[in-house]
């Protein structure tokens, strides 16, 4: 071998190792995806923590005895107001009725905030809750994330080595014509980009993140249930006459469907329906639920729900299952599945 095809040589090896080199430094690598997937698992662990602080929370209030006094008659007094007032408006439609609805629903909660300010006890637990409720919102959000990293990286992680085989290749092929000239074979590099491209391709063509499919019910909270398709509607309301059975009685209660929306932690919008009782503690309501964020509350059960955009805004049917008293479970469903 010439002097000069040495020299050559040498400058071809040193540019590959840089390229190599530098690439290497911009790329995941496997203790990065280990440590990522660690963190997944940690986020996981930490929600389920703040779930069961979340349940025991709204099993102390429902088990904690408001005191009886001004406060609470007019509680009572608005709530019940608030039920004449659904009554009548479902009944009659109008505009004049609609606005006594909402002056009712308004009054009701002005009461429902004097009720609580003065039992310091419900009011502690109520604070503690609506901090778990807001660190499980951020949990979430950030294990989002992270699922959404994890499949990104490994495909990341995948086409670098592919890369670095390629680069491999393309160096051994520099050397083999510095040392052969253009005596060298073209068979093999050929074949060799060919793997190469080929293998490029199938990780372009490897499918992104799993996305659930639309055939199956959407778990947006623990013991809430979000139905999808009007085959599960239709199944969920016959399981809903087999729960009720034969007490078809129509039980008036005080059960009131709180919905509040936030945006960017903060609250912007809150409405509140009345549930119709439809026997053996089975329960019915209609609603809207905004896209996001979104806190539903029932007595002192509490459900934190990110609404997918593709269902938000719409009028919504709300089944609550309330025969076991410690763990009250909901179904959710656009009310337009139902015709």
């Amino acid at each position: 071998m010439k002097p000069l095809d040495i020299i050559r040589l040498g400058k071809v090896c040193l540019l590959a190792a840089s390229i190599v080199s530098q690439s290497a430094l911009a790329q995941p690598s496997s203790q990065d995806l280990s440590r990522l997937q660690a963190r997944q698992a940690e986020l996981q662990e930490e929600i389920q923590s703040l779930r069961e602080q979340s349940v025991s929370l709204s099993q102390q209030m429902a088990n904690t005895e408001p005191s009886d006094g001004p406060e609470k008659a007019a509680y009572d007094e608005a709530v019940a107001g608030f039920e004449q007032a659904s009554e009548q408006y479902e009944t009659d439609p109008t505009p004049t009725n609609q606005s006594r609805l909402r002056n009712a629903e308004f009054k009701m909660h002005l009461a429902e905030r004097k009720f609580r300010s003065a039992n310091s006890e419900l009011r502690q637990l109520e604070a503690k809750q609506d901090g778990v409720e807001s660190e499980l919102i951020r949990v979430r959000r950030e294990l989002e994330r992270v699922e959404k990293r994890i499949p990104e990286m490994k495909r990341e992680i995948a086409a670098y080595r592919e890369r670095q085989q390629a680069e491999a290749a393309r160096r051994a092929r520099a050397e083999a014509e510095a040392r052969n000239s253009a005596q060298a074979s073209s068979d093999r590099p050929d074949a060799t980009e060919k793997r190469v491209a080929k293998a490029e391709t199938k990780a372009k063509s490897e499918p992104d993140n799993k996305v659930a499919s639309s055939n199956e019910p959407l778990e947006l909270d623990r013991d809430f249930t979000l139905l999808t398709s009007r085959a599960q509607v239709l199944t969920e309301l016959a399981n809903l006459q087999l729960r009720i059975g034969g007490d078809g009685l129509k039980i008036r209660s005080n059960k009131i469907l709180n919905v509040r929306h936030f945006v960017n932690g903060q609250e912007v919008e809150k409405n509140s329906d009345r549930f119709k009782g439809l026997g053996n503690y089975q329960y019915r309501a209609n609603t809207v639920i905004q896209p996001g964020e979104n806190r539903i509350r029932v007595s002192f059960f509490r459900w934190n729900i990110e609404m997918p955009k593709e269902f938000g805004g719409q009028e919504m049917v709300i089944l609550m299952d309330a025969s076991d008293r410690d763990a009250p479970r909901i179904i959710a469903y656009p009310e337009s599945l139902e015709s």
